[in-house]
C-alpha cells in the first residue's frame, strides 16, 4: 500500500503544479491599445496647455521708504480691508504709499535753493543789459538757476513717486508688501493682469508649424468650465524653435470678457493636420513609450500581435522626432495599422499575453 501510495501522490502533485502553470500562462494582463496612424487621426492634434493672462505687469514703488498705507476695499463681510489677491483694480488708482515726509522736505530745499538762483539771475540779468556785468557772470548765472529747476523737478518727481497706482485695469495676482514694511526702488510691490482676454501658448513641430497661419480660428475647451467651447484666433507663432523641445511656441488669444477662464487653468485644444503632414508624421501616445530592457538609452513600444487564439505584446525598438501635443514622432521601426500599447506599457513584457480593453 506504501509502494503504491508515493507514485500516486507524485502523479497528483505534478497534476497540481501543471494546473498552475497552466492558469498562470492563461493570464493575460489587461492593457489599452491605439491604432498607429499619421497626424493624430481624423480628429488631428490634442495639445494641453495653461491659461495665462493678456498682459501681466510687476509694480514697483521707484523710491524706497516705510509703508504707509494700503489701498482699502470691502470685503464679502461688508468690512473695509487691504487689497489683496483676486481683487479687482482699476487704471489709476493708488494701491499704496510710502511714507513722504524726507521726500516733502527735499521738495521744500529745492524750491527754496531755485527762489534764490531765480532771483540772483534776474538781478545779473538786470545788470547785464546795462553792461554792469560780464557775459560770464550772466552765463554762471544762468547756469544756477537752470541746475535749481533741474533739482526742483527731481524732487517734485520723486514726491509723486511715493504714491503707487495702478497702470491698467485687471486683478492682483499678488500683492507682497505689507504696512510698515521698507521697500527698495524697483521691488514689486504687485503683481497685476488683465484678463479680458487670455493667451493659451503650446508647442508645434517644424512639420506641423508651416501649416499655422496667423488670424486663422481656433477654438479650446478646459475641464474646470465643462461643457463650453471657447474660441480665439492665432495671435503669435514663434519664428525659431526652442533650442531644447525644437517646437515652435504658437499663441492664441481668447476674449474672455466674464472672467470665466482665470489664469492657471489648463485648457485642451485640438490642432486640425493637413494631409500631406499626416502621411509623413507617424505618431504614438508618449506614455506609449518606453526603455527597452538592457537599453537605457534607447526607446521602444509594445505592438499587440494577433498569435492563433491569443493576443501577444512584441516589443519594437523605434526611432523618435518631435513631440507634438500629447504625441510623439516616430522614425522608424513602426508601421501604419499596427496597434500600440498604451496604458500598461509599463507593466508588460515582450512576448506576453494580453487582452485589449477599451
Amino acid at each position: 500500500m506504501r509502494t503504491m501510495g508515493l507514485p500516486a501522490l507524485a502523479v497528483f502533485g505534478i497534476a497540481l503544479v501543471a494546473c498552475g502553470h497552466e492558469s498562470r500562462e492563461t493570464v493575460s494582463l489587461p492593457v489599452t491599445v491605439q491604432t498607429v496612424s499619421g497626424g493624430g487621426g481624423e480628429g488631428g492634434l490634442r495639445y494641453s496647455a495653461g491659461i495665462r493672462p493678456d498682459v501681466q505687469v510687476d509694480v514697483a514703488f521707484k523710491v524706497s521708504g516705510y509703508i504707509e498705507a494700503l489701498l482699502q476695499v470691502r470685503g464679502a463681510d461688508g468690512r473695509m480691508r487691504s487689497v489683496q489677491d483676486g481683487d479687482f483694480v482699476s487704471r489709476g488708482t493708488v494701491l499704496a504709499r510710502v511714507r513722504d515726509r524726507e521726500y516733502r522736505d527735499a521738495l521744500a530745499q529745492a524750491q527754496a535753493s531755485l527762489t534764490q538762483a531765480k532771483a540772483d539771475f534776474d538781478r545779473v540779468s538786470q545788470l547785464f543789459e546795462n553792461r554792469s556785468v560780464s557775459k560770464a557772470d550772466y552765463d554762471a548765472a544762468y547756469a544756477r538757476y537752470t541746475a535749481g529747476q533741474a533739482q526742483h523737478d527731481q524732487a517734485e518727481l520723486a514726491l509723486s513717486d511715493c504714491t503707487l497706482r495702478a497702470p491698467l485695469d485687471g486683478y492682483v495676482l499678488h500683492r507682497s508688501i505689507e504696512v510698515g514694511g521698507l521697500v527698495s526702488p524697483g521691488a514689486p510691490g504687485f503683481t497685476l493682469a488683465n484678463t479680458k482676454s487670455v493667451k493659451v501658448v503650446f508647442g508645434v513641430p517644424d512639420v506641423l508649424v508651416g501649416s499655422m497661419r496667423m488670424g486663422s480660428a481656433q477654438s479650446i475647451a478646459a475641464e474646470a468650465v465643462p461643457g463650453t467651447v471657447f474660441h480665439g484666433r492665432i495671435t503669435r507663432i514663434a519664428p525659431s524653435a526652442d533650442p531644447t523641445s525644437r517646437v515652435f511656441e504658437v499663441e492664441v488669444t481668447i476674449p474672455n470678457p466674464d472672467g470665466r477662464l482665470k489664469t492657471g487653468m489648463i485648457a485642451a485644444l485640438q490642432v486640425a493636420v493637413p494631409r500631406e503632414v499626416a502621411a509623413s508624421a507617424m505618431l504614438v501616445p508618449l506614455n506609449a513609450v518606453v526603455r527597452p530592457p538592457g537599453d537605457p538609452a534607447g526607446y521602444a513600444v509594445y505592438v499587440a500581435e494577433d498569435h492563433n487564439d491569443r493576443v501577444v505584446a512584441r516589443l519594437r525598438r523605434v526611432q523618435l522626432g518631435d513631440v507634438a501635443g500629447n504625441m510623439i514622432r516616430v522614425t522608424a521601426g513602426l508601421q501604419g495599422g499596427e496597434r500600440v500599447i498604451v496604458r500598461g506599457a509599463t507593466l508588460v513584457v515582450d512576448s506576453q499575453d494580453v487582452r485589449v480593453i477599451p
